[in-house]
C-alpha cells in the first residue's frame, strides 16, 4: 500500500464478488376464499419452529379475514381463528402477528363493539382466542390500528391511525392480559408533530422510531423518535415529495445501527415513490432509489423493507414486466438495485402485493400478494436461490500517520486480503485485527492492494 491516495483507491477497486444461478419463484399457497379459507392477505408472516404464521384480511367462514398457519414448503394450512363480526370479534386485520411463548398477538382494522378495530391473542393451535382491548377512539383511546404490535418490557405497544384528541392518530401501551391501556403519544399533526400513523413501531433501547403518512412542516409525512415512556417526542424528518424526497410512507421502518431505512409511496424523481435512509438523529437523510414504473422497475411501494448483509428487500404494489408489482433488491448505499421477480397475476403467481412485506430465512424470501393465484384471492410464496448480494465498496480515511480501510459494518461473511503486487504476488488473508469491518495501520512502505472476498 503506498502512502498517496491515488495507490489506495486503484488497489481498493479490487473486490471479487461470486455467482450464484438464478432466483426460483415458488408459489406455496393460493387462497381460496370464504368460507373455508381467507383471502386477501396484508402484512407479513412471521416463522417460528419450521410453521409460517399470518392473516388475512378477507376470507373465512364469515368473510372477515383469518389467522392461519402453514409449513414453509406450502403444506399444512390451517386456519386458526375466522374473523367474523363487529361484535367483539374482531374484523379485516391488515398486519403481522407477533409471538410470544405459545401465544400469538394482533390486531384488527374493524371490529369491537364501536366497529373501530381491536387487540386480540389466540394460541398457536387456535385455541383461546381472546379479545383483549376494543377501540373506541375519542380523546382518551384509539382507533382503527393497521400496524403490527411491539413486545417491550413486558407491554404490548403499538400506533392506531385514528383516536385521540384531534383523531390523527395515537401511540399506545398495554399489558399482555389487556389490563393498563395507556395512551402514550397522541399526534396532532402540524409541523412539529406526525399523523395518521399505519405502520409498526421499532424498538432500539428506550426508544421507539416510527413513521406517519401525514403531518410535519409539509403535510406528507414523519420520522419520529419518542421514549418508551411517551416522553421526549421529536419530529426526526418531515418528508418534502417530488422531486427530490418521498412522501406519505405508509409503513415501517427498519433500523440497522445507527441508521434508518423505509420507503414511502410517492415523491421522488417520478412521483412514485423511494427507497431512503437517515440517522437515527435525524441527520443525512438520502433517497438510495427513486421508482420510476416500467417493465424494469416497481412503483409505489406500501410495504416495509427487510435487510440482510448489506441489502435492503422490499416489493412495489405496481409497475413491473405485467404491472402487477415486483420484488427488488438494492443495497444500503443505493448502488446495485435489482428486479428480482415481477408479478403476474397468473394461477402460478401472485398479484398486487399491498401492504405485504417480505420475510427472510436464510436464504428464502417469503411473502405474500393481496390477488393472484388460482382463485384470484391471493398467495403465500417463497424465493430462494437469491443471487448472491454484491460486495460493498471498499474505503479508505487518512487520519495523521494513519490509514484506515473499510467497509459497510451490516455485511457478515467476507474476507479482507492483501497482494503486494497483482502482476507476481498472490492474495492472502489479512492478519491483522478487524474490527466492526475496518482495519487502521501506519502507512507501509511499498504499495498494498486490498480486495473483499466471499
Amino acid at each position: 500500500m503506498k502512502t498517496n491516495l491515488p495507490s489506495f483507491f486503484i488497489g481498493l477497486a479490487l473486490a471479487v464478488a461470486t455467482t450464484a444461478a438464478a432466483q426460483t419463484f415458488t408459489l406455496l399457497h393460493s387462497f381460496a376464499g370464504a368460507p373455508n379459507e381467507g383471502a386477501n392477505p396484508m402484512g407479513s408472516l412471521i416463522l417460528s419452529n419450521g410453521t409460517l404464521y399470518g392473516m388475512t384480511s378477507q376470507g373465512g367462514v364469515a368473510n372477515g379475514g383469518e389467522v392461519f398457519r402453514m409449513s414453509t414448503n406450502g403444506g399444512s394450512v390451517t386456519n386458526l381463528h375466522s374473523f367474523s363480526s363487529y361484535s367483539g370479534n374482531g374484523l379485516n386485520p391488515s398486519a403481522a402477528l407477533i409471538l410470544s411463548g405459545s401465544t400469538l398477538f394482533g390486531m384488527t382494522g374493524a371490529g369491537s363493539y364501536w366497529g373501530a378495530g381491536l387487540v386480540f391473542r389466540v394460541n398457536t393451535d387456535g385455541s383461546a382466542y381472546t379479545n383483549l382491548h376494543s377501540f373506541t377512539g375519542g380523546a382518551t383511546n384509539g382507533s382503527v390500528p393497521y400496524g403490527s404490535l411491539t413486545l417491550v418490557g413486558g407491554k404490548l405497544c403499538g400506533m392506531t391511525m385514528h383516536g385521540g384528541a384531534s383523531d390523527l392518530g395515537v401511540l399506545f401501551q398495554m399489558n399482555m392480559d389487556g389490563s393498563g391501556y395507556t395512551n402514550l403519544h397522541v399526534f396532532t399533526g402540524g409541523a412539529t408533530n406526525g399523523a395518521y400513523p399505519s405502520g409498526d413501531l421499532v424498538v432500539s433501547g428506550t426508544t421507539f422510531y416510527g413513521l406517519t403518512s401525514q403531518g410535519g412542516t409539509n403535510n406528507l409525512g414523519t420520522v419520529f423518535r419518542v421514549n418508551t415512556d411517551g416522553t421526549g417526542y421529536t419530529n426526526l424528518h418531515s418528508f418534502a415529495g417530488y422531486p427530490n424526497e418521498g412522501a406519505s410512507p405508509p409503513r415501517s421502518l427498519t433500523l440497522d445501527g445507527s441508521t434508518l431505512y423505509g420507503m414511502a409511496q410517492s415523491g421522488g424523481a417520478a412521483n412514485l415513490g423511494v427507497v431512503f435512509k437517515l440517522n437515527t438523529d435525524g441527520s443525512s437523510y438520502t433517497n438510495l432509489h427513486s421508482f420510476t414504473g416500467g417493465t424494469g422497475d416497481g412503483a409505489t411501494p406500501y410495504g416495509s423493507l427487510t435487510l440482510a448483509n448489506g441489502s435492503l428487500y422490499g416489493m412495489t404494489s405496481a409497475s413491473g414486466a405485467s404491472n402487477y408489482g415486483t420484488i427488488f433488491r438494492v443495497h444500503t448505499d443505493g448502488s446495485s438495485y435489482t428486479n428480482l421477480h415481477s408479478f403476474t397475476v397468473s394461477a402460478g403467481d401472485g398479484a398486487s402485493p399491498s401492504w405485504c412485506s417480505l420475510m427472510l430465512d436464510s436464504a428464502t424470501l417469503y411473502g405474500m400478494t393481496y390477488y393472484g393465484g388460482t382463485n384470484n384471492a391471493g398467495v403465500v410464496f417463497a424465493l430462494s436461490n437469491l443471487p448472491a448480494a454484491p460486495l460493498p465498496t471498499l474505503t479508505i480515511t487518512q487520519m495523521g500517520n494513519q490509514t484506515i480501510v473499510s467497509w459497510n459494518p451490516s455485511v457478515t461473511g467476507l474476507t479482507l486480503q492483501t497482494n503486494n503486487n497483482l502482476s507476481t504476488g498472490t492474495w492472502g488473508n489479512y492478519l491483522g485485527a478487524v474490527s466492526n469491518n475496518s482495519v487502521t495501520n501506519a502507512p507501509p512502505t511499498g504499495t498494498v492492494f486490498f480486495r473483499l472476498k466471499q
